[in-house]
């Protein structure tokens, strides 16, 4: 294995710079607009790379890359969308910062550039901000008019599950068990709800803690999240000791039993997995090259065309049938 991932390392950012180098935003001042907002939202708040990285995560996850996530009604569906999903509702976050993103770029090249590729460019500058690697986004996704809840309930990956389940959800999109290892290690910032682990602390088997937890962390752990959920607005970091840096130091964590989440924990369990999760832990570098690939991946998955989706006017609302008339153009 280790043989064969450094070469990939080797090669893939030629590979990358090779097929996608031709491919940008319509609109020539995109992508600058879009850096400068992710950065000046990241001083005002440090955790938003973690939010907005994680908001790509959940779009492309249910209807494909195609902002659906961002819409707060539909004709068809209604409030019922997956904006209010289960794993979305009061947990994800950023949608305010695409806004203004597309805002402004909305100011410049009117119906140009797609909320979908403001959320796939802002998650790239989100990594880039902690220390991960540039890559070339590929751009000219449409967005979706579609947003189903109960789509997203049963699509999104829960920290509960396990891995046969996780790779099942991760395979839905066209995504291997080496794109759920390497993607997981978005996990490298950002912090997560008590509620999300708390069982792992108080009652994993027999009122006990979770076994397979680091004793000491589980303690630490503890004395930040109250049991039975008494105070639900504790926080706690994804990455121990390393939550502003976007390193491997999450998979150090994991051989080290320092996961926080079940999903996290049974990627350093499972034999498909840890050997990559082993090998990742030692080398910094190779996890960022691999990681801008998974990215890419995940990035492609299920596109939206002219045919059935839109450049919306605002990320929140489809257009009406005047403004589709106008903003069908994509990026190319």
């Amino acid at each position: 294995m280790a043989a064969r991932l450094s070469l990939v390392a080797c090669c893939l950012l030629g590979l990358i710079a090779a097929t996608i180098a031709q491919i940008g935003l319509q609109c020539p001042p995109a992508e600058a607009s879009i850096r400068d907002t992710v950065f000046q939202n990241f001083l005002k708040d440090p955790t938003s790379p973690a939010g907005l990285l994680r908001l790509h995560f959940h779009d492309c996850f249910v209807e494909g890359c195609d902002a659906s996530v961002m819409l707060e009604s539909t004709p068809t569906d209604g409030t019922d969308v997956e904006r209010f999903a289960d794993g979305n509702d009061n947990s994800v976050r950023g949608f305010e910062i695409i806004d203004e993103a597309k805002t402004r770029i909305e100011a410049v090249c009117p119906g140009a550039v797609s909320c979908a590729d403001i959320i796939a460019v802002a998650a790239r500058d989100s990594s880039v901000i902690l220390g991960g690697l540039f890559y070339q986004v590929p751009t000219g996704r449409y967005d979706g008019r579609v947003s189903n809840r109960t789509l997203a309930n049963e699509r999104l990956a829960s920290p509960f599950e396990n891995i046969d389940q996780l790779k099942r959800k991760f395979a839905n999109v066209g995504l291997s068990t080496q794109d759920l290892v390497l993607l997981s290690g978005g996990h490298t910032i950002g912090r997560t709800k008590c509620r999300f682990f708390e069982n792992r602390l108080y009652n994993f088997t027999g009122g006990l803690p979770d076994p397979r937890l680091n004793a000491e962390y589980a303690a630490a752990l503890r004395r930040i999240c109250t049991p039975q959920g008494a105070d639900p607005s504790p926080t706690v970091a994804l990455d121990r000791n390393s939550e502003f840096s976007f390193d491997n130091a999450y998979f150090r964590n994991l051989v080290a039993n320092n996961g926080v989440l079940n999903s996290d924990h049974v990627l350093v369990e499972s034999s498909e997995t840890s050997g990559l999760v082993r090998f990742l832990a030692q080398d910094p570098n190779l996890f960022k090259v691999l990681f801008a690939e998974s990215m890419i991946n995940m990035g492609n998955a299920a596109w939206k065309t002219r045919a059935n989706g839109e450049i919306r006017r605002k990320c929140s609302a489809v257009n009406t049938r005047l403004t589709t008339e106008v903003g069908h153009i994509a990026a190319v």
